[in-house]
């Protein structure tokens, strides 16, 4: 990868090797046939695959390393003691029992001026399991179910949605919630030089604007990332197919003129079963060849697809 250099060198970046990194993981397939009968077989097919990664060095006088560009307040990166592409971006600032500090001007809470690591974008584990039944030897059908289990996911389509006020969450903006208050604790109003603003104890109660709510605290204008990381856990209906084998008789002769027709059919990305906000969290903004994982800013949804075939055997 690339290194940062001193501009007074007359560079910008030197190509280095980067680090080291540990990959830890496991997988596991099993499959079993429950039943299997002269009319009548199944069989049952599972997998189940997960991977820990974590940094462990980078090149001398590098603390972390951008591992490719995206946007200005949210990134990932390769830092030493975090898995390899962990989210970091912007947050909110906090008093020592978690809670908001809100900005007694503004109602809104104030950004830390340090960015944070929001979450890890590849999940716990992946698992599929299928179920595939055979009937008189000539009709096969399966159903191929598929799971994920956490890994973050910065939902920023929901984020600019907010903002433009088109989210279901933001429809009531001019209706008699028209304003609120974020719940968190009041801050003194001091801001170190650091940037560090000192918590008070008094919860908050000044009341924010519905056009500022779902602007910079629900929004992208201002916010923090940090709202809208989700949890990108899953479970879908991947694939279900059908076949059926017509066998053909012979003439008089014995001879036939078509052995055999299969029939088929394929359904892809039929069920999706989760709790993100967004059209699919199986998703990626940057592309398959990208080292970036867990964006969604106005990514195309995954799509469901069917396919009819008839095959024939002379």
């Amino acid at each position: 990868m690339d290194k940062p250099v001193a501009p007074s060198s007359g560079f910008s970046r030197e190509y280095v090797n980067s680090g080291e990194m540990r990959n830890q993981g496991w997988e596991v397939a099993i499959t079993a046939t429950p039943v299997e009968r002269k009319n009548f077989t199944w069989t049952v097919s599972g997998t189940y695959y997960r991977n820990r990664s974590e940094v462990l060095k980078l090149a001398d006088g590098v603390e972390e390393l951008d591992i490719e560009a995206a946007f200005e307040d949210i990134g990932t990166f390769a830092v030493v003691g975090q898995p390899y592409g962990t989210i970091f971006g912007s947050a909110w600032q906090r008093n020592a029992d978690g809670k908001l500090i809100i900005d007694p001007s503004t109602g809104l809470p104030y950004l830390d001026p340090v960015r944070k690591a929001l979450g890890n974008p590849f999940p716990d584990f992946l698992a599929g399991i299928r179920n595939s039944f055979t009937i008189a030897q000539n009709f096969n059908v399966s159903f191929l179910w598929d799971f994920r289990k956490g890994g973050k996911i910065w939902n920023g389509t929901y984020a600019r949605l907010n903002r433009l006020g088109r989210t279901e969450e933001s429809a009531n903006r001019d209706g008699e919630n028209a304003e609120y208050v974020i719940d968190g604790v009041l801050g003194t109003g001091v801001v170190n030089d650091d940037g560090t603003a000192v918590a008070g104890t008094a919860a908050n109660d000044v009341k924010v604007s519905a056009y500022d709510y779902f602007r910079s605290y629900k929004g992208d204008a201002g916010a923090a990332v940090e709202q809208h990381l989700e949890d990108g856990s899953w479970a879908r209906l991947r694939e279900v197919s059908a076949s059926y084998r017509l066998n053909f008789k012979g003439n008089a002769a014995g001879k036939k003129i078509i052995q055999y027709l299969d029939f088929n059919f394929t359904a892809i990305n039929l069920l999706l079963f989760t709790k993100y906000k967004g059209v699919d969290p199986e998703t990626s903004l940057t592309g398959a060849g990208s080292n970036i994982q867990g964006f969604d800013y106005f990514n195309n949804p995954g799509v469901k697809t069917f396919t009819f075939g008839i095959r024939a055997g002379f």
